[in-house]
């Protein structure tokens, strides 16, 4: 609307213009040193001198009218409204006092003179610093008056303030700029369609990267064949929805694009008006990643849950059979020693997030109170192997029993006694997995007389642990223990993370 109406002034205004180059305004008034004088062309009555007259004066354009030497000789209404100068105190003085002029770039002047010289008439936009402080933002046309000779006798200048016009259009451009910036940069897919088609009619570039898909392949497709809706009827659906709420929300729905990757995304979609014009905004978020980290954690969540109940079956187990010592502050003691040595082990699944443990680490964390030993009087030796949880448990016990053991009353009982614990995996088609512990250097070594509790977790527990064989030798020379069973039962699957 508001520019169909500075079209329909702007042509009022230019056939005003055309009147006056062609002589048809009648009469001029110039205010001299001397007082008013009018000047009157032949050929035209008062009446129709008057009637015109009024007419500039009605226009909502400032009109100004200057001689040949620049000095305003007519103003209208409008002009002393826009400079807050009355026509007495501008009339037969320089133009200058009504407002300076600034120009957009160097040259301009020069290129505006050039126009009124060679063609008679200019029109652009510049900037009028008027007399009260004020900066408007004028559209100027300007045309040169002539004589019926054809000799310039004056310029007439209709003048729009444009000033809220170009503030209002650099308001909308530069929003226009942030949501293309937002449109473009957003991490989510943005899509806009036509409700009465249901067609995409813009497709942001996020959106083109997910489905792998070009931007002007998605132009003008229905949702339903980029894969996002399972048919025109689910569409169609939407769209029913939509004119209800005004918003409809879809979580969990699968996307798959091109070259078959897929997607799980969550979907908003929103009827608004655009400039009288209804358009659907779908926001699509891909959720992949985090489904995947959610299902992971609730993997990692029954896998906690199922340990923690074999762990208090351990601990019972412990506690039982550590009871029979009978003596409560011996009892005490070695539960809480075994309990300790239960625990280092699973401070080591937890950080693997229950996916293993190297059989080098767990060795040190069981051995954490000789560690000082291990290289010189604790020798370890074995490649690289990673313990599934299950097995890391009860070789973690065994190991713990070993060193209690030794500590008490073997190898390192004395200064001299010697480790050596390790580790190997045969190359077979079916391999298997053995470990052993040789004690060396201690006191002499008398088999026992009873089968303590000790020798159920480095026997029976440890070989259920890991589906497997274990022998204990009490040899003079020191204890012997080895552990073999099916690699299958011992390593850990290669690691599973999130993707």
């Amino acid at each position: 609307m508001e520019n169909a109406e500075l079209r329909t002034r702007l042509g009022e205004a230019e056939d005003m213009l055309l009147a006056i180059r062609r002589g048809e305004i009648d009469a001029l008034v110039v205010e001299g040193e001397s007082g008013s004088r009018l000047f009157t062309l032949p050929g035209l009555d008062a009446e129709t001198n008057r009637f015109r007259g009024e007419i500039l004066a009605q226009i909502s354009d400032a009109v100004i009218v200057c001689d040949s030497e620049d000095r305003v000789v007519y103003l209208n209404a409008a002009a002393e409204i826009l400079y807050g100068l009355a026509a007495s105190e501008v009339l037969g003085r320089a133009a200058s006092t009504l407002f300076a002029t600034q120009w957009g770039k160097p040259g301009d002047e020069a290129e505006a003179e050039t126009d009124l010289r060679e063609r008679g008439a200019w029109g652009g936009v510049n900037i009028h610093l008027t007399q009260d402080g004020r900066t408007l933002q004028v559209e100027s046309r300007v045309t040169i008056m002539r004589k019926m000779a054809g000799k310039a006798q004056g310029r007439l200048a209709v003048l729009r303030d444009v000033t809220e016009r170009n503030l209002h259009e650099d308001k909308v451009r530069v929003s226009e700029i942030r949501y293309r910036r937002l449109f473009e940069a957003a991490h989510d897919g943005v899509l806009l369609l036509d409700p009465a088609t249901g067609k995409i009619i813009e497709a942001n570039p996020f959106m083109s990267r997910m489905l792998n898909y070009p931007h002007d392949y998605l132009i003008g497709k229905e949702l339903f064949e980029i894969g996002l809706l399972k048919d025109a009827r689910e569409s169609q659906e939407m769209f029913r929805n939509l004119t209800i709420a005004s918003e409809v929300r879809y979580e969990n729905l699968p996307l798959e694009g091109r070259g078959g990757q897929h997607h799980e995304v969550e979907v908003v979609a929103n009827l608004y008006d655009e400039n009288g014009r209804p358009v659907i905004q779908c926001n699509i978020r891909d959720i992949t990643e985090r489904k995947r980290a959610e299902e992971h954690v609730k993997l990692l969540m029954a896998e906690v849950n199922h340990r923690a109940r074999n762990l208090l079956a351990v601990v019972q187990v412990m506690a039982q059979q550590t009871a029979k010592l009978g003596d409560p502050a011996t009892f005490a003691l070695r539960l809480s020693d075994r309990i300790a040595g239960l625990a280092a082990g699973q401070d080591l699944l937890v950080k693997t997030e229950w996916q293993g443990i190297q059989m080098s680490d767990l060795v040190q964390a069981q051995l954490a109170h000789f560690r000082e030993l291990i290289g010189t009087r604790v020798l370890l030796e074995g490649p690289p192997a990673r313990l599934a949880a299950a097995s890391a448990q009860g070789i973690g016990m065994a190991l713990h029993e070993l060193a209690t053991n030794a500590a008490k009353s073997g190898a390192l009982s004395n200064r001299e006694g010697k480790i050596y614990v390790r580790w190997r995996l045969t190359a077979d088609h079916d391999p298997i997995f053995s470990m052993s512990w040789l004690e060396q250097g201690g006191p002499k070594v008398q088999t026992p007389t009873r089968k303590g509790f000790g020798q159920v977790v480095i026997g029976r527990m440890a070989e259920a642990a890991v589906n497997g064989h274990a022998d204990i030798e009490f040899r003079e020379d020191g204890l012997f223990w080895k552990l073999s069973a099916p690699a299958g039962d011992v390593i850990a699957p290669a690691p599973i993370r999130p993707q």
